[in-house]
C-alpha cells in the first residue's frame, strides 16, 4: 500500500481533531534555546495560527575509505578495483515552511537542493576516448599490471527528496513535552545521474552520488523535549522506511537515527549548546542493471550501509527586540566519534551547518 494513500487522510483527521492544548505551564519555544542545534528536524512546534520559514546550509566533508571501524589504504583496495573515491563534498540547501493550523498540529513542507563532489582514482581504459577532458587530472601512473590510471573529479547538482510531514504533540505539562513526527518522502530527486566523459557501459554514477532514492518513504518518529531553569534538553528517535523499489529496480536501506542534545539557557542572545547523534543505514536491496560492482565499491549494492557515532558543538542565535525580533541564526560543526561501514566505503571527516529562521 503507498504510503501518500495512508498518511495524508491521517493528516486530514489530525487538523479536524486538533484543538488548543490544556491551559497549563507547557515547554517553550522562546529564545535561542527554544530550539534544537540547527541540524536536527521537526525538533518544535508552534503555537495555532503561527508561521516559521528558514533555510539551511549543510557542506559535509569525506575521504578515505573504511571497512568496518578499520581504514583501509588506497593502494590496498585498488587491487580489486578499477576505480576508487579518494575524497568527496557534499552541499546541501534546504529551505522550509512550517504553519500550525492548531495548538496541537503543525505541518512541515522542506526541500533540498544538492551538490555532490567526488574525485575519483580510475583506469584510464575507463575514459571515452582516453582523453584529458574537464576536472581530470591525468597522471602518469601504472598500476604495476600495465594498466595507468589517473584522478578525475565527479559531480551532480539538483533537487533531493522532498518531505511532508505533521508533528502532532500528544504531552504538553510541566515543561515537558512530546510530539510525534509523521513524515512523508515524495521521491523528486533523481537515481539516473551520469557522467558522459566515461564509455558508454560505465557512465551512470554509483548510488552514493545519485541525488534521490526513488522510492516514497514513510518517515516515523517522536521527539521529547525537557525544559528547566539553565538547561533544555531533547531526544528524538526517527525512522526512514522506503516502501517501493525505484524505476531502476533498486531501493535504499531503511535507515534509523537517534538524536540527543541540550542548549544553555539564561541568555535572550545566545545558547550553546551540545548534540550527538548516533545514525544505522542498511545497504540497497537490488540492484541498478547500469552499475557494475566490480569496477568500483561504489556501484556495489552490497557496500552502502554503515553505522556512525557523531559528536557536535552548537550555537543559537536570536535578536530578542527591534526591527529583527524573530529572526534566529544558527551555527553548527561536529564529525564522527565512531563509524563502522560495509566497505570499502568512504569515510566522513566532519559537516558544517549553518542556517536562519524567521517565525511570526
Amino acid at each position: 500500500m503507498h504510503v501518500r494513500y495512508t498518511v495524508f487522510p491521517l493528516l486530514a483527521l489530525l487538523l479536524i481533531l486538533g484543538d488548543d492544548l490544556p491551559a497549563q505551564e507547557r515547554w517553550s519555544s522562546a529564545g535561542p534555546a527554544g530550539h534544537a542545534p540547527i541540524g536536527v528536524m521537526g525538533d518544535h512546534t508552534h503555537s495555532a495560527g503561527e508561521w516559521m520559514f528558514s533555510y539551511m546550509f549543510s557542506r559535509e566533508s569525506m575521504s578515505g575509505l573504511r571497512d568496518g571501524s578499520s581504514s583501509i589504504p588506497i593502494d590496498e583496495a585498488w587491487h580489486h578495483y578499477r576505480m576508487l573515491p579518494l575524497n568527496m563534498e557534499m552541499d546541501m540547501h534546504m529551505p522550509h515552511i512550517m504553519y500550525a493550523p492548531t495548538d496541537r498540529v503543525t505541518l512541515m513542507a522542506m526541500g533540498m537542493w544538492m551538490d555532490h563532489r567526488m574525485e575519483v582514482r580510475m583506469e584510464d581504459d575507463l575514459m571515452a576516448g582516453h582523453g584529458h577532458g574537464h576536472g581530470m587530472v591525468h597522471s602518469e601512473h601504472d598500476d604495476g599490471h600495465g594498466h595507468g590510471f589517473h584522478n578525475m573529479g565527479h559531480s551532480v547538482s539538483g533537487w533531493a527528496d522532498t518531505e511532508l510531514s505533521a508533528l502532532v504533540t500528544i504531552h504538553d505539562r510541566n515543561r515537558q513535552r512530546i510530539h510525534l513526527n509523521l513524515g512523508v518522502g515524495i521521491p523528486t530527486g533523481t537515481v539516473t545521474a551520469r557522467d558522459d566523459r566515461l564509455v558508454e557501459e560505465h557512465r551512470r554514477l554509483g548510488y552514493p552520488m545519485q541525488l534521490g532514492s526513488g522510492s516514497w518513504e514513510a518517515r516515523p518518529g517522536a521527539t521529547f523535549l525537557l525544559q528547566t531553569d539553565r538547561v533544555s534538553w531533547g531526544g528524538q528517535s526517527m525512522g526512514t522506511f522506503r516502501v517501493n523499489e525505484n524505476s531502476e529496480g533498486w531501493r535504499r536501506g531503511h535507515e534509523g537515527m537517534l538524536n540527543g542534545w541540550a542548549m544553555l539557557r539564561g541568555s535572550d542572545w545566545v545558547s550553546p549548546g551540545l548534540r550527538v547523534q548516533a545514525r544505522h543505514w542498511g545497504d540497497v536491496s537490488g540492484a541498478d542493471p547500469a552499475l557494475d560492482p566490480a569496477i568500483t565499491p561504489e556501484n556495489d549494492p552490497a557496500l552502502q550501509g554503515g553505522s556512525r557515532v557523531s559528536g557536535w558543538l552548537a550555537a543559537n542565535f536570536q535578536v530578542p527586540s527591534g526591527p529583527l525580533a524573530g529572526h534566529r541564526v544558527a551555527l553548527e560543526w561536529g564529525g564522527p566519534l565512531f563509524e563502522s561501514l560495509n566497505g570499502p566505503q568512504i569515510s566522513s571527516d566532519w559537516t558544517l551547518n549553518a542556517g536562519w529562521e524567521y517565525s511570526f
